[in-house]
């Protein structure tokens, strides 16, 4: 039973391993690399977070601004695109796009100003 659900996760995640990113072809796996995309901006801005904290005495205030950074990614690329795509079939795809196009713009920001 174990190795059944070892074996299951492991298909689960490595769902972006099935798709050519280089040139998806449909909305699935388009869905599928913005996907993998979004998951390794996420791990690439806690990386440079950790550094910005290290180099900061302001820690506190980082903390309080990544907080409004991400309610604010949540309301612009969650609440606004559901709303203005009214539930098309293009929602995941446009909502994890703008959500890669926001952790780019955080982590270049970041990397610029703690001059990573």
């Amino acid at each position: 039973m174990k190795k059944l659900l070892l074996l299951t996760a492991s298909l689960i995640f490595s769902a972006g391993a099935w798709a050519d990113c280089s040139n998806p072809k449909g909305s699935l796996e388009t869905q599928k690399c913005l996907n993998l995309e979004v998951g390794q901006l996420k791990h690439e801005l806690h990386d440079v977070l950790t550094v910005a904290s290290e180099s900061t005495n302001a820690q506190k205030e980082l903390n309080a601004a990544q907080a409004k950074w991400i309610a604010y990614k949540e309301s612009q690329c969650g609440d606004f695109v559901v709303a203005d795509s009214q539930g098309s079939p293009a929602t995941i795809v446009v909502d994890l796009a703008c959500q890669a196009d926001l952790y780019k713009e955080r982590i270049n920001f970041l990397k610029s100003y703690f001059n990573q």
